[in-house]
């Protein structure tokens, strides 16, 4: 099985395991308590503010240093995720569940630019949560439209941003 069709299996195991984590009273249950060293370039990658992982050169070139220092690809995941997790735990302005949704995302971005590194930066995952009602009117919508989902997605998004 190829890489990028293993990819959703990978992010949707990855997400799982980020949504097991119980959370603490005051927090983020980060690995290790948040205590873990961070590795110096990868850290400063991604306390970057406001920057995409996918889009973020400084993280791709840590995850690409880290791979030729012989880290596997679910050791780069988990390093990064045990890194961030303090960053985001320690964000004043966001509430628990905010700071769940950014760890999960963080992951589910990372996931596609570990597992997929020629991915440039036009094609990065964005997600976000949606209620059920809004799901199944993207689908109707979609299929109105006789387009797939993704592409329902994407051509809305570039007509909002771009209108």
């Amino acid at each position: 099985m190829s890489v990028p069709s293993r990819l959703p299996s990978l992010a949707l195991a990855g997400l799982l395991v980020l949504a097991a984590w119980p959370a603490a009273a005051d927090g983020l249950a980060c690995p290790g308590n948040g205590k873990g060293a961070p590795d110096g370039p990868l850290f400063e990658a991604i306390a970057k503010p406001g920057a995409a992982a996918g889009s973020n050169q400084a993280l791709r070139g840590a995850v690409q240093r880290l791979r030729a220092e012989g880290l596997s690809n679910g050791a780069i995941l988990d390093h990064a995720v045990a890194s961030y997790c303090p960053v985001i735990d320690r964000d004043p302005s966001l509430s628990l569940p905010q700071k769940q949704s950014a760890l999960r995302s963080f992951a589910a971005q990372l996931t596609t630019l570990v597992y997929d590194p020629a991915q440039d930066a036009t094609r990065i995952l964005v997600t976000v949560p949606v209620t059920t009602a809004l799901s199944d009117q993207i689908d109707a919508a979609a299929a109105k439209a006789k387009v797939s989902r993704d592409a329902w997605i994407v051509r809305t998004l570039e007509a909002g941003v771009g209108g």
